[in-house]
């Protein structure tokens, strides 16, 4: 009966884990707002924007900074014959509010170490336990670790590094609004 109850414990400390972890994106969905003028919009150059325009919105790399335009190199569109793919000059009496992409580092970095304090261990176990058959309880394996174990416990290790690095890759991912003053 005490298995149940400790099991039960457990699944409810996943379950709420789970819960917390799930509001860590609506967190990161935080914007800033930043007001600039005109002649200070090149901090734009170079980076992913994402313009809203009358009829659709359009998202990509941010090229010259004109004295009566912005110019975007456009990868994804709202309305591909109104705003269609390629560079695109955004006139600056329809251009009031722009977004542009920036990235921290705190999810890429803590999602990556995480994810490798659960997966090293994961793919050595996987490897003795598993594939070599070793003992569980003395981890003495009597013949020896195999070739296709050590694979093993790599490829788990790495996958597992790899994909947290990409979870918090994603979550670092913000866009700040800028407001165009006059």
């Amino acid at each position: 009966m005490r298995n149940v109850t400790d099991s039960m414990r457990r699944v409810r400390m996943l379950a709420l884990a789970g819960a917390i972890l799930a509001l860590l994106p609506l967190a990161a969905e935080a914007r800033d707002v930043m007001h600039v003028q005109w002649r200070e919009l090149s901090m734009v150059t170079g980076h992913t924007v994402r313009i809203f325009l009358q009829g659709g919105s359009i998202t990509g790399k941010a090229g010259a900074v004109e004295a009566d335009a912005l110019v975007v190199d456009v990868r994804k569109t709202g309305d591909g014959h109104q705003y269609p793919k390629g560079e695109l000059r955004v006139p600056r009496e329809r251009l009031h509010r722009i977004e542009i992409e920036t990235k921290g580092k705190f999810f890429r970095v803590s999602g990556t170490i995480g994810a490798g304090i659960v997966a090293v261990p994961v793919g050595i176990a996987t490897s003795i336990y598993g594939i070599d058959h070793c003992d569980f309880w003395s981890g003495y394996c009597s013949h020896g670790h195999s070739i296709g174990g050590i694979a093993a416990a790599v490829g788990i290790s790495a996958a597992g590094i790899a994909a947290g690095y990409f979870a918090g890759n994603a979550l670092d991912k913000r866009w700040t609004v800028i407001e165009i003053v006059p």
